[in-house]
């Protein structure tokens, strides 16, 4: 289930209810935490083209974020608490509220390579209002997954595209070395 063509042949064989699939994977993989969401994204992309299947992919994510929040809020609080001293992003958003929790969920959001349960996670043993929250999170879930789906899109049609693909990734690894760089000061 974690290959793009797998989930497009899911998506084919119940082409009546793909969307509610769609989202049930993003759920699933929202609720999991560590696992990425690039495989869903790439096959939306596939099946629905890359507009709708952007919307949905990001339909997808703001709703499995939303009730991983509320899961994790009901039941990690206090077990996860002492996990947040790790990283001052994370710990910046436990100690927030309202409009300073809200930014820097956004900010936790479009910063490529900080896996999504993790600022789930840290927003729900906050004290970040629900709506704040989802708010955040879909705002913040744009860029990286219009990545996603550029980079899906590039593969699918890497004959076409592979100097976009190689330029896009090159991109990443700067951003990721200049993220490491400033992490280091």
């Amino acid at each position: 289930m974690f290959n793009i063509n797998d989930v497009v042949e899911i998506l084919r064989n119940n082409s009546s209810i793909a969307i509610p699939i769609s989202l049930i994977i993003s759920i699933g993989i929202s609720l999991v935490g560590i696992l990425p969401s690039v495989f869903i994204t790439g096959a939306n992309i596939v099946f629905f083209g890359p507009i709708n299947g952007f919307f949905i992919s990001l339909l997808g994510e703001a709703i499995g974020a939303y009730i991983t929040f509320i899961i994790y809020r009901l039941g990690f609080k206090r077990k996860i608490e002492k996990f947040t001293d790790r990283n001052r992003l994370i710990s910046r958003i436990v100690k927030s509220d309202g409009r300073e929790a809200g930014l820097l969920i956004f900010q936790g959001r479009i910063i490529p390579f900080i896996p999504s349960g993790i600022i789930t996670l840290a927003a729900s043993i906050s004290s970040v209002d629900s709506t704040i929250f989802t708010v955040a999170t879909l705002i913040g879930k744009v860029p990286s997954i219009a990545l996603e789906a550029l980079v899906s899109y590039d593969i699918i049609n890497i004959y076409d595209n592979w100097i976009r693909l190689v330029i896009t990734f090159i991109s990443l690894i700067v951003i990721k070395f200049t993220i490491a760089k400033k992490k280091d000061y």
